[in-house]
């Protein structure tokens, strides 16, 4: 779907600065100029990014009236070890958004991938750049499937799915996403990530399956327990609890 003022008007009392751009490579590339992103808080809409891409630098697939990219670059005035939940808020306020809007039965899989029964119908890529000891940029971009037809559903690697959202209310994803990382982020600021331990145990997928995380060699396999009150991941193997942290790990389920 394009970028159009309906979406623009949603979020432009939220004391956040917008840009939109007609093209540009992707949105978190263009958060990469000084003089963007010195001014964070600030949106980065774009109706074409030729080059929008996933974790790891994989490739994603955005497809015009079908697909809504989008980028907001955060200020953190604080040591950027004091948010290693992060990417754990950004996928939570996906799903409460979703929700929020009437797209229901959506998980979040580890570390931030947002399902839909098997498919993957939203994708995050959470860049960090330090610029002092307490002060960091996080680029955060964001990629929904809105109404993607199923033949080119197919031609996509992976075979996506998408959110289902409510057609009247596609307009109001991006601005009810952004409400909820604040506020998110705000309320960890405040009291800590042991209060969305259970929202992000209720909302994860394959939680008490069998499944394998790897890392470029490195393979664990287990039962998936959930994560813990500092977000680490927990996998019960042999009797024993083995405790990830690394967001780097690559989730699959087991048959």
């Amino acid at each position: 779907m394009f970028i159009d003022s309906s979406i623009k008007n949603s979020i432009q009392d939220m004391g956040i600065n917008i840009f939109l751009k007609n093209y540009v490579s992707s949105t978190n590339d263009y958060l990469k100029y000084s003089y963007i992103r010195d001014k964070a808080p600030i949106i980065i809409l774009s109706n074409n990014q030729r080059y929008p891409r996933g974790r790891r630098e994989k490739k994603w697939t955005s497809h015009q009236r079908h697909s809504l990219g989008f980028s907001i670059c955060l200020k953190f005035n604080k040591n950027i070890r004091e948010y290693p939940t992060l990417s754990h808020l950004v996928g939570l306020s996906i799903v409460q958004a979703c929700s929020t809007l009437n797209s229901d039965q959506l998980k979040i899989k580890w570390p931030n991938d947002i399902m839909r029964g098997q498919k993957k119908v939203c994708g995050i890529l959470i860049e960090n750049l330090i610029s002092t000891q307490n002060v960091f940029y996080s680029m955060i971009g964001i990629g929904f499937n809105i109404s993607i037809p199923d033949n080119l559903i197919k031609s996509i690697e992976g075979y996506p799915g998408n959110i289902n959202l409510p057609k009247e209310k596609s307009h109001l994803i991006i601005g009810t996403t952004i409400s909820y990382i604040l506020n998110n982020i705000s309320l960890y600021e405040n009291n800590g990530f042991k209060n969305f331990q259970h929202m992000w145990n209720k909302n994860m997928y394959a939680k008490d399956k069998n499944v394998i995380l790897k890392n470029h060699d490195r393979k664990i396999c287990g039962k998936l327990l959930g994560i813990n009150e500092i977000g680490e991941l927990e996998i019960k193997k042999n009797n024993k609890i083995i405790n990830i942290s690394d967001t780097s790990y690559s989730m699959r389920v087991l048959e």
